[in-house]
């Protein structure tokens, strides 16, 4: 019995059929990568075309020019309600503490969809239907002074308490350098209605003089997979 495996597993066909389950592996891992990096710049781009708008906004505003138009949407409707992004609104550093963030102006309404709504008082974001997100947050931190090396930690728990996505930016000493940033990712997956996502953060080190960029920090979510999706396509 032994040999006769080994020669069958040793036939042609038995090997043709191995080259072509590897190759469909590979072909799978490497569409998955393409469609997450293409989420992810979509969404990346998103976020930067509402901080720039808001930007323009306050240096007309400064200029003493009226900003009576409502620029276009750049995304459609579908895309808005399934859409979720919110700004820090605290620079300074705290261990073990809930952060608070919050939504922004945006055309006609705010940068958090139908999907969504945002309890600042227990600074969570409430997401209402059951799916697959594509979850993400940006960390921009700088120097005010003499800096000394440190590791400041994000950390992302759901409504068990679980943690779905972390994300750490190591931090060099230093007097004045460049703000250090990092974008992390994950793809998370809600099986019911009603979730949330709550955010602490952690520090390692002193870290007297690092700043958040609250303008440069925040985090989003945009449903890839699940009935709103499936109904709106």
């Amino acid at each position: 019995m032994s040999a006769s495996t080994d020669v069958e597993g040793q036939s042609p066909a038995a090997r043709s059929r191995s080259r072509c389950l590897d190759t469909f592996l590979t072909v799978s891992v490497i569409a998955l990568f393409v469609m997450f990096a293409i989420a992810l710049a979509g969404a990346l781009w998103f976020a930067k075309h509402i901080e720039n708008e808001i930007n323009e906004r306050k240096t007309r505003q400064l200029d003493g020019s009226a900003d009576l138009l409502v620029a276009p949407m750049p995304v459609s409707a579908y895309k808005m309600q399934n859409f979720a992004y919110l700004r820090a609104i605290e620079s300074e550093l705290k261990s073990e503490n809930v952060m608070a963030w919050e939504s922004i102006q945006y055309g006609k309404g705010h940068t958090v969809g139908s999907l969504y709504t945002y309890d600042e008082n227990q600074k969570v974001l409430n997401v209402k239907e059951s799916g697959s997100y594509f979850l993400y947050v940006q960390l921009s931190l700088s120097c005010k002074g003499i800096c000394q090396p440190g590791q400041f930690t994000v950390s992302f728990y759901n409504l068990l308490n679980r943690k779905e996505l972390t994300c750490t930016v190591s931090l060099p000493d230093g007097n004045g350098n460049e703000p250090v940033r990092r974008t992390c990712w994950r793809v998370v997956t809600f099986p019911e209605n009603g979730n949330r996502l709550m955010a602490k953060s952690e520090i390692q080190g002193k870290l007297d003089n690092w700043t958040l960029e609250m303008n440069d920090s925040g985090f989003g979510m945009f449903l890839v997979d699940g009935a709103q999706a499936v109904h709106h396509t």
